[in-house]
């Protein structure tokens, strides 16, 4: 929610040569499953130094190429006339980007909220690999051995019942600010 906007907004606002080359890198990404990439990205946080902290689950999933192709194509949407008057009253590209860009993009960033908290939320695979303490495992991994120590049904379907709480608690949310996004612009 934080580094791709910005690479967003730039592939947006300024018309490069290779803005068709890098959205293009940014679509392929999408073309291969996370379990493809996961040694790589293993073996780059082990020469890191990352292993078993929290910023090996954070740092990979920090950029989406999914969501820089998202953003972009809201951002192309909005007027240009607002970039205009704004740089007309000397406002600089920081400014634009954070007084015009961010305030009109509420929906679409509930949306990239969302798909990143509900990847981050579900990671069991890739956060098992990379986390071998059991201080540092997700809630999924805990579920996950719960599973693996012979718990009975019931135990497993009430774990499963509390962890998809959080998940519905950010959907509501993001839901009113999606729907506001949706509803309101029909109305001007």
């Amino acid at each position: 929610v934080i580094i791709n906007p910005m690479a967003a907004y730039a592939l947006s606002r300024f018309k490069l040569k290779q803005s068709v080359s890098l959205l293009l890198f940014c679509l392929a990404t999408m073309a291969f499953p996370a379990e493809v990439t996961m040694i790589p990205n293993f073996l780059l946080i082990k020469q890191l130094g990352l292993l078993n902290t929290f910023w090996a689950l954070i740092l990979p999933g920090a950029a989406s190429g999914f969501s820089i192709f998202l953003l972009k194509g809201f951002f192309d949407s909005l007027p240009p006339e607002l970039y205009e008057a704004g740089m007309l009253d000397g406002a600089s590209e920081m400014t634009l980007f954070y007084k015009v860009t961010l305030p009109l993009s509420g929906p679409i960033f509930a949306v990239i909220a969302l798909n990143a908290f509900t990847g981050m939320y579900s990671s069991y695979l890739f956060a098992m690999t990379i986390e071998q303490s059991q201080k540092q495992w997700p809630l999924m991994v805990w579920i996950y051995e719960l599973g693996a120590q012979a718990a009975p049904n019931y135990a497993m379907m009430a774990a499963l019942m509390c962890a998809a709480i959080p998940t519905l608690i950010v959907f509501l949310f993001a839901q009113n600010v999606i729907m506001k996004g949706i509803i309101l612009p029909s109305y001007k």
